[in-house]
C-alpha cells in the first residue's frame, strides 16, 4: 500500500515527497537509515535533498530521533537524549564531546550562540552527520575574563578565550571601570538564541598592556587556583624553618657524602641532589630527594591544595607554586650547607648502564655545592680550571657522575630512545618589563647528566613500587597509532628518510630517523613531524610503558616539591617501608586522570602566555623583513618559524596571490598550478611581517 496522503502532499508541493505519517509507520517497525528510506519508500534523485529536509524538520519536532550510525526512528526521550561538554572552535562552530565515549557531535555557530565553551549540556543528535541541536544547558560557565568596552548601546566585554565568540553585555559599571580594562565577570544570565549573556564586573585584573596582565588573565583562564588557602597559609607557617632533632629520628645520616645540586641559575626550588662512585661492579649512584611528604599529609589543607594545582606552573617572569614558598623555596628546597630531610634512592649500575639493584630510605642530607648548568658545562666540556678549584670539595663526584652519564647515554642509545634535543627559548626582559630579546635556551652535558640520573631513579621507583604492588601513578607513554605511523612514514619517505618497524614500529626505529636526520637543515622540522606522531604522555595506575624513553616500567618520584604524583611516589614507599602497604585503588584512577588534565591545563597556560609575549615583541617590527623555515604547510596557508628570533607566523594562502596553490599532503607542501612553485616543510623562507593581532596572539607574514 502507498502514501494515504499522497494527494495532499501534492497540493502542498511541486515535488512531493512521502508524507510525515507515512515515514512514521517505516521507521515504527525497525531503525532505518536514510539510504534505507530512500529505498523503500522509492525516493528519486529530485527527492533526495527535500527528504534530507523534511528528516531534520520531524527530529527538531520530536517526531524521530537519530542515532549515531545516522539511523531513525521513533523519538523516545530518554534514548535519543546525550549527555556531554561543549568544545568551542575560535571561528564560532564547536562539538559536543560525549560523555559515554564515540565520535564528536557537531554544533553549528546557531547553537553555539546558546552555550560557552566548557558548558555541559543534553543535547539530540538531528542528522545522519552528527549534527546535533542542545536541548538543556546542564552546566554553565560561572566567569570569565575579557577586556571591557564601552560601545553605544552600553558596556560590553570581549572574552580573552578565543574559543568564547559570545561577547557579554555588562549593564552596570562604575567611575573605577574604565575602556579596555581587563576584568573578571560573573555570568548572572546565561545567553539564548536572540540575547547575549549579562555579567557582573567581580575583579579588576589591570589594565590592557600593563605588566604581566597577560599572565594574570591566562591564568584566570585556564582556571590554574593563584591563592593559597588560609587554613593551607597557617599550616605552612606552623611548619619549624629548619630541621628539628625530632624530623631526623629513624633517618640515615648521610650528611656526609658529597651530595651536590645542578640546576639553572634562578632557579629556587632544588629537590632533587646526586651523588656517584665507582665500584668493583660499575657505579653506586645515588639520587637524594626532598622529603615532602613528612611535611605534607594525606587529607591536610596543604594536601587539597596541592592536589587542586596539582604542579607547579612556571612562567618568563612568575612561578605559581604547587607548594607555599616557605615549603617549596625554603624547608623542603636544598640549599646547600643546610640540612634537609630526603628521600633517598640507592642504585647499583654496571659496566653497561643497565640498573643492576636498588634500595630506599629516609635520610638526613646535606648539600655540599649548589652549581648551575653553566658552570658544570664549562667544567666538564672545557675543564674550566678557576670552576674546577671552586668546587675542588665535590670534583672527586662530579668526575664519577660524568664517567657514569657517559655510560647511561650509551645504554640509551642501544635501548633506542628517541633524541628529541630540541631547540628551546628563552625571554629576555629589560628593566621596564618588556620583552628585550628572544635567545636560544643553551643545553649542555650537565643537563643530560641530571636527565640521566633522574630518569634512573624513575625506573628504579616504578619497579620497587610495582613488586610490592602499591597504589601510586606510573609514568606511561603510548604507543603512536597506526593511522599517524602511516601518515608519518609518507611524509618521511618524500624527504628520503625511511621509518622501518612496519604498522607498530619502536621507539629505536624513530630513534634512527632522528639519528639519520642529524645534521640537515630539516632536522628540526622532522623533529617536530616525528613528536607530532607520538601520543601524549599521562598519569595513570595501569602500566602501558614508556614508549618515548623505550622503558617497560617508569614513573615519576623525583619532583616532590613541584609535582604532585611524585609526592604521592614517596608516599607508596614510605609505606612499603613502613610494612603499610596500599593496594591499587579506584581513587588513583581517578587521580591519575586529575593531574593528567593540571598538566595539559599547565602546559597551555605557559605556551599562552609565552605567544602572547612574542606577539607583543613583534608589534614593532611590522614591515621588517626576516629569514624563517617553513614550520608547517596546510590547505589554509603556511607557518614559519623565524631563524633568528623562534617566533611562529602564518602567511595565509589568501596572501599567497602569485599563483593558485594546491595542497599536498603527502608531501607537506603547497605548490603553484602556473608556476610549479613550492612551499614545502622545512623549506627556508624569507618573510615581511604584515601585522600583529594580540588579542588573538596571531602574527601575520607574507611572502618576502
Amino acid at each position: 500500500m502507498g502514501d494515504p496522503y499522497q494527494k495532499r502532499e501534492s497540493k502542498k508541493y511541486d515535488n512531493p515527497i512521502p508524507s510525515r505519517e507515512y515515514i512514521l509507520e517505516h521507521v515504527a517497525k525497525q531503525a532505518l537509515t536514510q539510504y534505507d528510506l530512500r529505498d523503500v519508500l522509492k525516493i528519486t534523485e529530485k527527492q533526495k535533498k527535500p527528504l534530507t529536509h523534511r528528516l531534520r524538520a520531524m527530529v527538531r519536532d520530536r517526531q524521530l530521533g537519530c542515532n549515531r550510525a545516522g539511523e531513525y526512528s521513533i523519538f523516545n526521550y530518554e534514548r535519543d537524549i546525550i549527555v556531554g561538554t561543549v568544545s568551542a572552535h575560535p571561528k564560532g562552530f564547536g562539538f559536543i564531546i560525549l560523555d559515554e565515549g564515540g565520535k564528536d557531535l557537531r554544533l553549528s555557530a546557531y547553537q553555539m550562540r546558546r552555550v560557552f565553551h566548557g558548558d555541559r549540556v543534553k543535547a539530540r543528535i538531528f542528522d545522519a552527520r552528527g549534527g546535533a541541536e542542545i536541548v538543556e544547558v546542564l552546566e554553565s560557565l560561572k566567569s570569565v575574563v575579557g577586556r571591557l568596552h564601552f560601545g553605544s548601546k552600553g558596556a560590553y566585554i570581549v572574552v580573552d578565550d578565543k574559543r568564547i565568540c559570545n561577547n557579554i553585555d555588562i549593564p552596570e559599571t562604575n567611575a573605577k571601570n574604565t575602556d579596555q580594562q581587563i576584568v573578571v565577570v560573573e555570568i548572572i544570565q546565561a545567553p539564548t538564541f536572540k540575547t547575549r549573556a549579562q555579567g557582573k564586573i567581580i575583579q579588576i585584573l589591570g589594565n590592557y598592556m600593563d605588566e604581566g596582565i597577560e599572565t594574570e588573565a591566562i591564568l584566570y583562564n585556564n582556571g590554574i587556583p593563584v591563592d593559597f588557602s588560609p587554613e593551607t597559609l597557617a599550616q605552612a607557617q606552623s611548619l619549624p624553618s629548619a630541621v628539628t632533632m625530632q624530623d631526623k629520628a629513624g633517618r640515615v645520616d648521610i650528611t656526609d657524602m658529597k651530595l651536590l645540586t645542578i640546576d639553572g641559575e634562578d632557579s629556587k626550588d632544588f629537590d632533587d641532589a646526586v651523588f656517584a662512585q665507582p665500584t668493583k661492579y660499575g657505579w653506586k649512584l645515588v639520587v637524594a630527594i626532598a622529603d615532602v611528604s613528612h611535611y605534607v599529609e594525606e587529607g591536610s589543607a596543604l594536601d587539597i591544595d596541592a592536589v587542586e594545582r596539582g604542579n607547579s606552573v612556571y612562567f618568563s617572569r612568575r612561578v605559581v607554586p604547587m607548594l607555599p614558598e616557605k615549603i617549596s623555596n625554603g624547608l623542603c628546597s636544598i640549599n646547600p650547607n643546610v640540612e634537609r630531610l630526603c628521600m633517598a634512592c640507592e642504585m647499583n649500575i654496571d659496566t653497561q648502564g643497565k640498573l643492576i639493584n636498588y634500595k630506599f630510605y629516609p635520610a638526613l642530607m646535606l648539600s655540599h655545592a649548589r652549581l648551575t648548568y653553566t658552570e658544570v658545562g664549562k667544567i666538564l666540556e672545557q675543564g674550566d680550571e678557576e670552576l674546577m678549584q671552586k668546587y675542588s670539595g665535590v670534583m672527586s663526584n662530579l668526575n664519577a657522575l660524568y664517567d657514569l652519564y657517559k655510560v647511561l647515554k650509551n645504554a640509551r642509545t642501544e635501548r633506542g630512545v628517541m633524541d628529541f634535543d630540541r631547540i628551546e627559548t628563552k625571554i629576555l626582559f629589560d628593566n621596564n618589563g618588556k620583552i628585550d630579546d628572544i635567545i636560544v635556551a643553551p643545553r649542555n652535558d650537565a643537563h643530560r647528566l641530571i636527565e640521566e640520573c633522574m630518569i634512573t631513579a624513575n625506573q628504579a621507583t616504578a619497579r620497587f613500587l610495582a613488586e610490592n604492588n602499591e597504589d601510586f601513578l606510573y609514568r606511561i607513554h603510548p604507543k603512536p597509532t597506526a593511522e599517524k605511523v602511516a601518515t608519518t612514514r609518507q611524509f618521511l619517505a618524500a624527504f628520503g628518510l625511511i621509518l622501518e618497524g612496519g604498522t607498530h614500529p619502536e621507539s629505536k626505529h624513530f630513534a634512527k630517523v632522528l639519528e639519520d636526520a642529524k645534521g640537515r637543515d630539516d632536522e628540526n622540522v622532522i623533529k617536530t613531524v616525528v613528536l607530532r606522531t607520538m601520543k601524549q604522555a599521562i598519569y595513570t595506575p595501569v602500566n602501558d610503558g614508556h614508549f618515548g624513553l623505550a622503558l617497560g616500567n617508569y614513573t615519576h618520584f623525583t619532583s616532590p616539591i613541584r609535582r604532585y604524583p611524585d609526592l604521592l611516589a614517596h608516599r607508596s614507599i614510605k609505606r612499603i617501608l613502613n610494612k603499610k602497604t596500599r593496594k591499587p585503588s579506584k581513587k588513583m584512577v581517578e587521580l591519575g586522570i586529575k593531574l593528567s588534565a593540571t598538566e595539559r591545563r599547565a602546559n597551555e597556560a605557559t605556551r599562552d602566555v609565552e605567544q602572547w609575549l612574542k606577539c607583543e615583541y613583534m608589534r614593532d617590527k611590522v614591515g621588517e623583513i626576516f629569514k624563517g623555515v617553513i614550520s608547517g604547510v596546510f590547505a589554509f596557508g603556511i607557518f614559519i618559524e623565524l631563524t633568528d628570533i623562534y617566533t611562529e607566523g602564518m602567511i595565509s594562502i589568501v596572501d599567497m596571490k602569485d599563483d593558485y596553490y594546491n595542497f599536498d599532503e603527502v608531501h607537506q607542501q603547497l605548490k603553484g598550478e602556473r608556476t610549479g612553485k613550492v612551499f614545502r616543510l622545512g623549506s627556508p623562507i624569507k618573510i615581511q611581517v604584515a601585522s600583529v593581532n594580540l588579542d588573538n596572539r596571531q602574527i601575520a607574514f607574507l611572502p618576502a
